[in-house]
């Protein structure tokens, strides 16, 4: 009887490899499914965002009333708006909508700040609001999909809740430019308010951890901030689900 037939009889239920056919006796150990991990390009570049709207958020209050310091902030948001669309255009591959609305964003805000008419701001408020609303839209997209929790996962998501204060922060403006005194600063209503007032306004609703120094005054404005407070408050919800399901998955898929 040939070594075919031997094998072949050998069991009738077990698959027999080649390998064994070979001499090779034993079983065929499967090798370990090992889930993707980001790599150290991406990570950097959403620890540049991360690092850069970090630096808008602390420079905006000290620079804001100097005319130099106005040309730094003006710099230092164009560069944020730059590393917002990279790192999105990378994640997601959508490329041309926030390219578009950055670079009409940039135009209106050089616009603005050299002709400081009311009109203009308020179309660069606008076009700012709608590019940090798709940009936070993007990488809320991005955080639901599975995969492992990585390091990229963190810091998009750091940056996103950094996102959204600056989202309403740019609502808070567009309110403050269509309408004056939308804000009362200790209680006495203002014909306008610094940004920075607004950025601090923002990130305390944002944690609804609210002072109280500063408060919306009319009907839309309180409602703009009571959103901002629900999406804090969502978003953190939300979002710790979305990594704690994708660690325990990216576990369950290793053993």
């Amino acid at each position: 009887m040939d070594p075919e037939t031997l094998i072949r009889g050998g069991s009738a239920d077990q698959p027999v490899s080649t390998d064994a056919a070979a001499g090779d006796a034993g079983p065929v150990a499967k090798e370990p499914i090992v889930p993707s991990t980001n790599t150290p390009h991406r990570s950097r570049r959403s620890v540049w965002l991360l690092i850069l709207i970090l630096v808008f958020l602390i420079l905006n209050p000290l620079l804001e009333k100097d005319q130099m310091g106005e040309a730094i902030l003006l710099v230092s948001m164009y560069a944020t708006l730059i590393s917002a669309t990279r790192a999105l255009s990378e994640k997601t591959r959508v490329r041309w909508p926030p390219t578009l609305l950055a670079t009409a964003s940039m135009l209106a805000m050089a616009i603005a700040h050299f002709f400081p008419y009311r009109p203009l701001w308020i179309v660069n408020w606008s076009i700012l609001a709608a590019f940090f609303g798709f940009i936070s839209v993007g990488f809320f997209s991005y955080l639901g999909r599975p995969g492992a929790v990585t390091d990229d996962r963190i810091f998009v998501s750091v940056s996103l809740y950094l996102l959204l204060g600056m989202l309403w922060f740019s609502l808070y403006n567009l309110l403050e430019a269509i309408h004056p005194g939308s804000f009362a600063l200790q209680s006495t209503p203002l014909s306008s308010l610094p940004r920075g007032t607004l950025i601090y306004l923002s990130l305390a609703t944002l944690t609804t951890l609210g002072y109280g120094d500063i408060v919306p005054v009319t009907p839309i404005a309180r409602m703009v901030a009571a959103l901002e407070a629900v999406a804090g408050v969502l978003y953190i919800a939300i979002t710790v689900a979305r990594l704690v399901s994708g660690y325990r998955g990216d576990k369950h898929e290793a053993m």
